[in-house]
């Protein structure tokens, strides 16, 4: 059986992964199996590992959109995260700087909205090839609401008649 444990310590609570079985559980085995109870885990944790590598997480987005309350309620779930960063673009250096001076990031988070210049999303998403959570070339669709129908008619989405 295995489990997942965490540490009572109050240094690094991170989870550890313990395989093995509980000593009442010892009964159900056959008796050609036997158990092995060392933790594999334990000499590791006495060595110093390297610290692990922050994950950066770009979110380039309008200010309305990026200080809406449902972006903030994503972000500061995703600030609980250890291991992620999470830099939020200013509508400044969307607008003004080229995107060869925006911020690097692992992971693209991007909207578009009115006034938002998707083209240098797009621009800067091939130059940095960062992993993308949203389609930044259907963004292109969205704005057309032709697009948007014949798009949700060739998923079989039912639509509203038109007016």
């Amino acid at each position: 059986m295995s489990s997942l444990t965490t540490s009572s310590e109050g240094e690094n609570c991170a989870p550890r992964f313990v395989v093995g079985s509980r000593d009442d559980e010892t009964d159900f085995l056959g008796s050609n199996m036997k158990t092995d109870e060392t933790d594999f885990f334990e000499d590791d944790e006495e060595e110093e590992s390297p610290p692990e590598r922050q994950i950066v997480v770009g979110i380039c987005a309008m200010t309305k959109k990026s200080k809406s309350k449902p972006m903030t309620q994503i972000l500061e779930r995703l600030c609980k995260f250890e291991y992620i960063t999470v830099v939020i673009m200013g509508e400044d250096v969307i607008l003004n700087e080229p995107v060869e001076n925006w911020p690097s990031c692992d992971c693209l988070i991007s909207f578009h909205s009115k006034g938002f210049p998707l083209d240098k999303a797009v621009a800067y998403a091939k130059l940095c090839k960062p992993f993308l959570i949203n389609d930044l070339d259907m963004q292109y669709y969205i704005q057309d609401r032709r697009e948007v129908y014949r798009i949700l008619q060739e998923e079989g989405i039912d639509l509203p008649r038109y007016a």
